[in-house]
């Protein structure tokens, strides 16, 4: 073996064996060691003492942030094993500006994982650029933190928004989060905007798996030239404006002129296989967008006061006194989407506002409309009138493969047996499961999120605190072995559920606090698919 190899073996052992774990309790004190025996009591002490690579592992309890600083790299942050950290700040406090601030701008790397964190004035968590620090500095040495992850996370009651990214934060990824109750503090009163995830051209985020509901404005939007971004899987419902938005409105200092001279508000964004309910704007938006794609997604009961359940609009960019950027999307492809209007709102089913579509690449496509009055649709361009689906395919020859009957689902809008929505989409080579992971592998893609034939219940319902499920065992022939960990005693129902929605299986689950295990016989089932839920949680199993 030859020196330079030597050194290299050398170099990552030593990378290797430097990451440390330091320990946080409410038990704790700061001038402990920070041992699993001698905590910290603090997280902003174990983060002082920590260096790039090391894991901080918090007890479970209650924590208070006077705004909680990130300023390392690679730090990965979590809760113990088995247990819940809840970090809260006040939200009446402006100085405490966020609970937790990625405010080092070269930072990068890093999770946080299995915490609930609470409040903020502005923001649960901010991640933090330098793209305003030196207006001379050229965009190609601008930074933002990047590369952290947050999974698994209880993000909630903001002051405004629950997860706000600047300009060059790049290569972040939220996922199986949930994110509720957004704009709950002073600082929204002032400026009422309060979204669940606030992307300002922050490049290369990705949102898959999250439960982003009771959101004050919009549950995700990506805006100010924001590119290459991937908001997958998520159920989204009960936003007091929009669902999820390519583009909407920025200042002019926020966009990138070099690669972005024309001002585009979202560059090659993709949004697929999302659950969007309950929206009083668009359920979907695109304000200006670049080759955006939005596939196999279900809108519900969108545009309840103003827009459409889909929406297209300009850009609107105040540049100085004499100009203005007002751009169209262009190259946009929307296909396989599912929307459904209950019937009794004013705004149309499909609206394009003057200029908002550009040039002659853009598909509209195979798309599934539904509002038991009759769809309406509308372009700016070519008529104020609303026309029908018919008329507008006349028209805008927009929507040929279209198609304006009832879906036909259930109470979680899955598709039922008879569904027109049934392998009547285009396939997509990159979607391979439907929203709840599911194989769409029975022909062509079924319209919307949902994959007929599949189990029809997510695999994990939120993530509270009080108690969490797992499988053992999986998958099975005889035996089904789960562990269950619980914060409090408490009955819950055990139950196993067949492909289509049917109990096969019921009984009560006295829990006590703490691990609790059980073993069901299911040597009678079948081979096949089955859902095991106790109480609000699921999890998808396979019978051999």
């Amino acid at each position: 073996m030859n020196k330079t190899l030597l050194l290299a073996l050398f170099l990552i052992a030593g990378a290797t064996t430097h990451a440390a774990t330091w320990y946080v309790s409410t038990t704790g004190n700061d001038n402990n060691a920070g041992t699993l025996a001698n905590p910290f009591k603090t997280l902003p002490r174990a983060i002082d003492e920590a260096q790039p690579g090391d894991e901080i592992l918090m007890r479970g309890g209650q924590y208070t942030s006077q705004e909680i600083r990130i300023n390392k790299s690679n730090l990965h942050i979590k809760s113990y094993p088995g247990e819940w950290a809840v970090i809260t700040a006040v939200t009446n406090v402006e100085d405490i500006s966020a609970c937790i601030w990625y405010n080092e701008p070269e930072t990068t790397g890093g999770t946080l994982e299995r915490l609930e964190i609470v409040g903020g004035y502005y923001y649960a968590i901010k991640f933090e650029t330098n793209w305003d620090w030196d207006p001379n500095l050229p965009f190609s040495q601008r930074k933002g933190v990047s590369g952290v992850t947050i999974t698994d996370c209880n993000i909630h009651h903001s002051g405004r928004d629950a997860i706000k990214l600047t300009p060059a934060c790049a290569n972040i990824s939220i996922l199986n989060c949930e994110i509720h109750h957004t704009g709950t503090g002073p600082g929204a009163l002032l400026d009422f905007n309060a979204e669940g995830i606030d992307n300002v051209n922050a490049p290369n985020l990705t949102v898959k798996g999250c439960h982003i509901h009771d959101i004050a404005t919009t549950g995700v939007y990506v805006k100010g030239g924001g590119r290459n971004c991937v908001i997958e899987a998520n159920r989204i419902e009960n936003c007091g404006e929009g669902g999820v938005y390519l583009g909407f409105y920025t200042d002019a200092e926020w966009f990138d002129t070099d690669f972005n001279p024309e001002y585009f508000e979202n560059i090659n964004g993709l949004v697929f296989n999302n659950l969007i309910v309950n929206t009083q704007h668009a359920g979907i938006g695109l304000w200006g967008a670049k080759d955006a794609r939005v596939y196999n997604n279900t809108v519900i009961n969108a545009a309840m006061t103003e827009h459409a359940a889909l929406f297209f609009n300009t850009t609107d960019v105040w540049i100085d006194d004499n100009t203005s950027a007002r751009v169209g999307s262009q190259q946009v492809r929307v296909v396989n989407n599912l929307f459904i209007q209950p019937g009794f709102q004013e705004p149309v089913m499909v609206r394009v506002r003057e200029n908002a579509l550009s040039g002659n690449n853009n598909q509209i496509d195979n798309n599934g409309y539904f509002d038991p009055n009759g769809a309406a649709f509308l372009d700016d361009n070519l008529d104020w009138q609303e026309w029908t689906l018919a008329q507008w395919k006349a028209q805008t020859f927009r929507d040929l493969h279209s198609f304006d009957t009832d879906p036909i689902l259930d109470e979680d809008y899955h598709l039922l047996a008879g569904s027109p929505c049934i392998n009547t989409g285009v396939n997509q080579a990159f979607i391979t499961t439907d929203r709840e992971g599911q194989p769409r592998n029975d022909g062509a893609n079924d319209i919307g999120s949902d994959e007929l034939g599949t189990v029809g219940i997510k695999e994990k319902a939120s993530l509270h605190t009080d108690y969490a499920l797992q499988l053992l065992q999986n998958p099975v022939a005889a035996e089904l072995k789960i562990q269950l960990e619980s914060a409090q005693k408490q009955d819950l129902k055990l139950e196993i559920i067949n492909q289509e929605g049917k109990s096969l299986y019921a009984q009560k689950w006295q829990v006590q606090p703490g691990e609790n295990t059980q073993t069901l016989f299911v040597s009678n089932l079948p081979a096949g698919v089955y859902v095991l839920r106790a109480g609000r949680w699921s999890r998808v199993f396979l019978k051999n």
